[in-house]
């Protein structure tokens, strides 16, 4: 297994010294990095092989969708039917902060991804490690939590490796999560958005962003 660790200076740039992991990602192997709030569990999401290895080191139902990863609105267009207009706006004002989307599923993604829901998890990640690997790559990777289900998420390398270094090629070490909740999920598949799981971002501040918006497609 290959250490890319980034709090030590290197001679290189940075997503210079990502290229392995991007590498690995492109080969359909799975790797360990930071996100916007616990390490992730990364994949190529569009590659079936991959994403069955993910939910086999995560000891994870295969009916639970998992979450994809890109670096922008127009990565994001091919996953799904539609981009709403509420997707652009609460992106806009917390992402930053770690929001995911729920949306409704281009029929072109891999059952492994959706589980078979119709639906698909998406998130404009921010962390600056998984943008210039989301670059490198050029398509969305995975970004469930690198635990095993039901476990603890992990705020360090150490922790993710604890329970996946035998399922992993690389990890790529960042500084210490000070995350103290997932992020928040927006599910916008219905006639309004609704908020699935409140993390990062407080659902009060959704409604209230979204107070006098019309649904848009």
């Amino acid at each position: 297994m290959k250490e890319i660790d980034l709090t030590v200076r290197g001679e290189e740039s940075q997503k210079e010294r990502l290229r392995p992991a991007a590498l690995a990602l492109k080969e359909g192997r799975l790797i360990i990095l930071p996100t916007t709030t616990y390490y992730g569990l990364a994949a190529d999401a569009l590659n079936p092989a991959a994403l069955r290895r993910v939910y086999v080191a995560k000891r994870r139902d295969p009916s639970k969708p998992i979450i994809a990863l890109v670096d922008s609105l127009e990565m994001m267009r091919p996953l799904v039917l539609s981009v709403p207009d509420e997707v652009k706006e609460l992106d806009w004002r917390f992402g930053a902060k770690g929001l995911s989307f729920i949306l409704k599923a281009s029929p072109q993604l891999p059952p492994e991804l959706t589980g078979g829901t119709g639906t698909v998890g998406v998130r404009i990640e921010r962390n600056e490690v998984v943008q210039d690997i989301l670059e490198l790559v050029g398509q969305p990777i995975t970004g469930t939590s690198a635990n095993a289900e039901g476990k603890t998420p992990a705020v360090t390398a150490d922790a993710a490796l604890a329970g996946l270094a035998s399922w992993v090629d690389v990890v790529v070490r960042w500084w210490p999560s000070q995350a103290a909740a997932p992020t928040t999920i927006v599910d916008m598949t219905g006639d309004q958005p609704v908020v699935s799981r409140e993390g990062t971002v407080p659902t009060a501040e959704i409604m209230e962003a979204l107070a006098g918006r019309p649904s848009g497609g």
